[in-house]
């Protein structure tokens, strides 16, 4: 009894001290000293070579590092363990999948991710994982399935994640010249989610591929309408789809209308300041620039088309004007290097 008793004190003693190690490694890495995360984690693998929480603990810091190789065979060589719970044994299999996944072996992670189904059918991790890499490997019609089944575990009906796989089955066929079949994937993203960005935009351009520029502007519209902040990705689309029907005020006009709504919107503001510039009306212009400057001083963006304009018009001295504000609010940013920095 006395032996037994003794035999237990001391594996008591030993779990105590891999927890002390384990914290210790934990805060060792927030300090990102990896170097003795990594000694730490091997003196608990050294003290208790039984349980996984160490391996896995050193395989996870190994893939932080980007030392994938050694990752993959810490998990590798867990798996040959005859004493592993099926939960422990899923656990490595996940962890040995984001290896491959972050080592670029697509193939061999969506294995590793596949057995870990066939023991946890609803382990969500894996399905998210399994969904993006099957994605990535235009394995579509597989992607779909994951997509579905993840749905009914998550009770999410909003058929958004299949929406933005249909988009990504037009853009791989589109850039294949299946254009049929990329209008067809599209059109079943909007069907699913009719807030898609990414949906409107593929459309829009499979339109204007096809000559129909009405029905591209129809659809390159619903982008600033669904997301604002967006529509910067659109509006020199917008802008040569107006011109080319001859009818550039009007966009001009919906880019007011957006305003109206949105005065705050700074992307429709630089698009309307463009096209006024371009059709020869300065002030108007730059009065639209300046007010995205007063808004937000930080705007290097409509600083820079600003400035472009003041050059191009020859007005020297404001531009140059201009080049000290902003390298005023550069200096105060911190984002200017001294000069003893420079040399």
């Amino acid at each position: 009894m006395r032996r037994i008793t003794r035999a237990f004190k001391g594996v008591t003693h030993a779990m105590k001290d891999v927890d002390a190690i384990l914290r210790s490694a934990l805060l060792a890495t927030l300090d990102r000293d990896f170097d003795r995360a990594e000694e730490l984690l091997a003196d608990a693998v050294r003290i208790d070579s039984s349980g996984i929480e160490s391996f896995l603990a050193l395989g996870r810091l190994f893939r932080m590092r980007g030392e994938i190789g050694r990752a993959i065979r810490i998990h590798q060589n867990l798996l040959l363990r005859a004493d592993l719970e099926v939960d422990q044994r899923v656990e490595v299999l996940v962890d040995l999948g984001t290896d491959f996944r972050q080592g670029g072996f697509l193939r061999r992670a969506i294995a590793s991710y596949e057995e870990v189904l066939s023991r946890d059918p609803k382990h969500l991790v894996a399905l998210r994982a399994l969904f993006h890499l099957l994605a990535d490997v235009r394995e579509f019609g597989r992607a779909l399935e994951v997509a579905r089944r993840l749905s009914r575990i998550e009770g999410d009906k909003s058929g958004h994640r299949e929406a933005e796989l249909y988009v990504d089955m037009a853009v791989a066929a589109h850039r294949e010249g299946r254009n049929d079949d990329a209008r067809k994937a599209v059109k079943r993203a909007i069907r699913k989610d009719r807030d898609l960005v990414r949906a409107w935009i593929e459309l829009g351009d499979l339109e204007a591929e096809r000559g129909r520029t009405k029905a591209a502007l129809a659809a390159w519209v619903r982008v600033p309408e669904v997301d604002p902040a967006s529509g910067e990705q659109v509006y020199p689309k917008l802008e040569t789809a107006y011109s080319a029907l001859g009818k550039g005020r009007d966009f001009e006009k919906l880019l007011r209308t957006f305003l109206d709504e949105r005065p705050d919107d700074s992307a429709a503001r630089l698009a309307l300041a463009r096209a006024l510039a371009a059709r020869g009306e300065i002030d108007d212009g730059v009065s639209e620039l300046r007010r995205i400057i007063e808004s937000d001083p930080g705007d290097l963006e409509a600083t820079a088309a600003l400035g472009r304009v003041l050059l191009a018009e020859g007005r020297d001295a404001e531009a140059a004007h201009l080049l000290g504000e902003v390298l005023d609010a550069l200096d105060q940013r911190g984002l200017l290097a001294s000069t003893k920095d420079l040399e």
